[in-house]
């Protein structure tokens, strides 16, 4: 029994080094697309892959078993890494990053498999659960990414295509599956039930951190679009007709989520305020009696 808790725990921590690397090889492989590229294509080439490969994620949680999970995300990796070798210019960069990376995580996944395999409990409710929030997850998925696609597509020249919000699109991407996966968990009624494996554990408590960093970045890229948006409406005569539309969209649809996010943020300071001051006051006519 001890030797199978540490074995769990061997993969919880597995399973954080691979997102970690995950994150740093996506974040890689786009600067080195940006350096050796002179148009935009290649940066619209990486994106479209990057999206591919977390809609393709959505699928992970179908599977019955831990070793088929873990085996459908080398499967994952490895389309991943043909895309980079196929579709981007390559480079001697851009092999190096994208093979070392792709080799320490099917390294770190091969352990996950030899760990996983004595693990013989019942997953069907996983399983039942990953099949009836797919849907939800599909639509949260496009709802939150479609927006940045549509960027994509805007002139060189547009602050959309610059570094700053290109990385923001990096990490809202990579922060934002978790979010999805809790978002359709809780709109469907299914949250998860407290795991007693030590590997479910340690790599809620990450989750838990993905969820924060994923709640920084989602205002951040936001505000920073209304901004850009804000910033090239006056001088509408500069730009073409598709650029100017995604601008009075993007306006329209963050500056929706802003003001809902401003409102929720009063009601909740007003609320805390009001509670407040009622427990002022019972302290106050506690010390008068």
């Amino acid at each position: 029994m001890v030797e199978k808790e540490k074995r769990l725990i061997i993969v919880g921590i597995l399973r954080i080094f691979i997102d970690i690397f995950n994150i740093a090889e996506q974040l890689g492989i786009y600067f080195i697309a940006k350096d050796n590229d002179l148009d935009e294509t290649a940066q619209q080439r990486f994106f479209f892959i990057l999206f591919g490969v977390g809609g393709v994620s959505l699928f992970k949680p179908l599977f019955y078993h831990p070793v088929l999970q873990t085996i459908f995300s080398v499967c994952i990796e490895a389309g991943e890494l043909a895309c980079y070798l196929t579709v981007l210019t390559n480079t001697k960069n851009l092999l190096i990053v994208a093979i070392l990376f792709f080799s320490l995580e099917v390294l770190f996944h091969a352990i996950c498999i030899a760990c996983l395999c004595s693990c013989d409990e019942n997953h069907s409710k996983q399983c039942l659960k990953g099949c009836c929030t797919l849907p939800l997850r599909i639509i949260l998925y496009g709802t939150l990414f479609e927006t940045q696609i549509f960027f994509l597509f805007l002139d060189a020249s547009s602050p959309f295509r610059d570094t700053f919000y290109e990385v923001l699109m990096v990490l809202a991407t990579f922060f934002g599956l978790p979010m999805v996966e809790k978002g359709a968990n809780k709109a469907c009624h299914m949250e998860d039930e407290s795991s007693e494996e030590n590997d479910e554990k340690i790599f809620a408590a990450w989750e838990g951190v993905l969820t924060i960093f994923g709640a920084i970045i989602g205002p951040i890229i936001t505000i920073t679009a209304v901004i850009y948006c804000a910033q090239m409406l006056p001088n509408r005569s500069q730009y073409k007709t598709y650029d100017f539309a995604i601008y009075i969209m993007t306006i329209i649809s963050y500056g929706s989520i802003l003001l809902s996010l401003a409102c929720c943020l009063g009601c909740t300071a007003c609320l805390c305020a009001g509670t407040m001051l009622v427990w002022l006051k019972e302290c106050l006519c506690h010390k008068q009696n």
